[in-house]
């Protein structure tokens, strides 16, 4: 009865594309929440997404609404510790590097994608190329790479491209979306980015690029023993977050693009933390008591 049922979707699967209506078919059911024009708008939308290892879920989520031009960039390769969380990382794909692997997942959803790999990563010598043509960027930069993210930042906001990160932090994720005209730049939101990442400075700036996106203890997490490690290149990440931020960018997305929803464009972060049963909303008169509180208690 299986291979029966296997056989007659492949043939489902093999007419739609030959008589294709592969896309009209794969997104029939976005009727009701997304209308004619705006799903011919998503299928036109050029993503370009600077990392997909933990944000891998948010290029699949993505693909599944009917996005399907891509530019996606990754130089690292899937080893076991990403097998904890990482949705791209399986045993098959151990040791394969991470965009292309992504490419693959998302082509098994719409064959009729267009994909631009960047298997090196955004480099200083690339990061023009990758951000020019794009509607919207996603940053899932690592911290390690600061400089490179706010010049990925800089020149998106000169050309009027939105850019929209969302870390996961604990059991939850933040969410920044950062308008070309009605947001801060980087450098005016985040501050000046030291350049000795061993530094007391760097730390401090770590620290306080945390903070921008939550206004109360993340729930369930050593907050000195995540610093800890993420100051050794290894922030502590489970799966469950992860799901969650590819549940809120490409949301973000949508409604940023339609002009729908009430999501806060930066200076105003969005955090979600479903263990602590908290959805909470950060601007600048919030966070500098955050800020004030925690420099009073150091």
């Amino acid at each position: 009865m299986d291979s029966m049922n296997e056989t007659q979707t492949a043939h489902s699967v093999q007419h739609a594309r030959v008589v294709g209506n592969h896309y009209q078919c794969m997104t029939d059911r976005n009727i009701g929440m997304i209308n004619a024009d705006e799903q011919n708008r998503i299928a036109n939308t050029v993503i370009a997404q600077a990392g997909v290892g933990g944000n891998a879920d948010i290029v699949i989520t993505l693909a599944q609404m009917g996005f399907q031009h891509f530019r996606l960039a990754d130089p690292d390769i899937y080893e076991l510790s990403n097998l904890n969380r990482q949705l791209g990382a399986r045993v098959s794909t151990l040791e394969r590097n991470k965009a292309r692997v992504v490419t693959e997942d998302v082509l098994e959803i719409n064959p009729e994608a267009e994909i631009k790999v960047y298997p090196d990563g955004i480099t200083w010598d690339n990061v023009e190329e990758f951000v020019d043509g794009a509607d919207v960027i996603i940053d899932g930069l690592d911290l390690s790479v600061m400089h490179l993210r706010k010049r990925m930042f800089d020149l998106a906001r000169v050309r009027g491209i939105p850019v929209i990160t969302c870390p996961v932090i604990g059991w939850g994720a933040g969410i920044a979306i950062f308008d070309p005209e009605r947001s801060p730049s980087f450098g005016d939101f985040f501050g000046k980015i030291p350049q000795d990442q061993k530094s007391d400075e760097w730390r401090r700036f770590i620290s306080n690029y945390a903070l921008h996106f939550i206004s109360s203890r993340p729930t369930g997490i050593d907050v000195t023993l995540g610093m800890k490690r993420t100051l050794e290149g290894r922030p502590p990440a489970v799966a469950a977050p992860c799901r969650l931020n590819a549940a809120l960018v490409p949301t973000a997305i949508f409604g940023y693009l339609f002009d729908k929803g009430n999501l806060p464009l930066v200076p105003t972060t969005l955090y979600v933390d479903i263990l602590g049963g908290k959805i909470s909303s950060t601007g600048p008169k919030k966070r500098w008591f955050v800020k004030k509180a925690i420099d009073v208690l150091s």
